[in-house]
């Protein structure tokens, strides 16, 4: 499963059909997606999130949890206890071995089993999604260490797997 599709999704309780609120990022440990954070909405909400294996399920516009009791709610000076040596999914720079920041992660396919994530999507480059699309790294290319996402090759010799042709060439043909 792609993990954009566990993204803004409403959160609902399987026994009671309480609301929860939405789905706002995916928390990475080690590549496996650990928690699953909630915007409950409201300007005193405390921090809410749950793990993934609460998940009874899901699709584009709802996730539904088992019970609202899987739901961790903490105060925001306690998150940081929970989410040690951990990086939300969306957005996150990638640097290659030498230290150059060169990309960022748009995407990822997670087994939906075991909330291991079995590769990324790396965005280089507006212009280069556009005639290339993005690249492609499997997760063991990926170390994250010091709060910073190393793809384990230099930024010139990127060795991502082929994932088709950019937006240029796919509706105007473009080589």
């Amino acid at each position: 499963m792609k993990a954009n599709i566990l993204l803004n999704v409403e959160v609902i309780s399987k026994n009671n059909g309480r609301r929860h609120g939405l789905v706002k990022s995916l928390v990475v440990v080690d590549n496996v997606v650990k928690y699953l954070v909630i915007n409950p909405g409201g300007l005193f909400a405390k921090s809410q999130f749950f793990e993934p294996k609460s998940i009874v399920d899901v699709n584009y516009k709802r996730l539904i949890i088992e019970d609202e009791r899987e739901i961790i709610r903490i105060k925001a000076k306690e998150v940081k206890k929970y989410l040690a040596e951990s990086f939300s999914l969306m957005d996150y720079p990638v640097e290659d071995i030498n230290g150059n920041r060169f990309g960022r992660i748009v995407n990822a396919i997670i087994d939906s089993d075991t909330f291991k994530i079995l590769s990324y999507e790396i965005s280089r480059s507006f212009f280069d999604d556009i005639d290339n699309g993005f690249g492609v790294a499997e997760a063991s290319e990926l170390i994250y260490k010091n709060k910073i996402l190393t793809y384990q090759k230099g930024m010139f010799d990127p060795d991502f797997k082929a994932q088709g042709a950019g937006i240029a060439n796919k509706l105007l043909g473009v080589r």
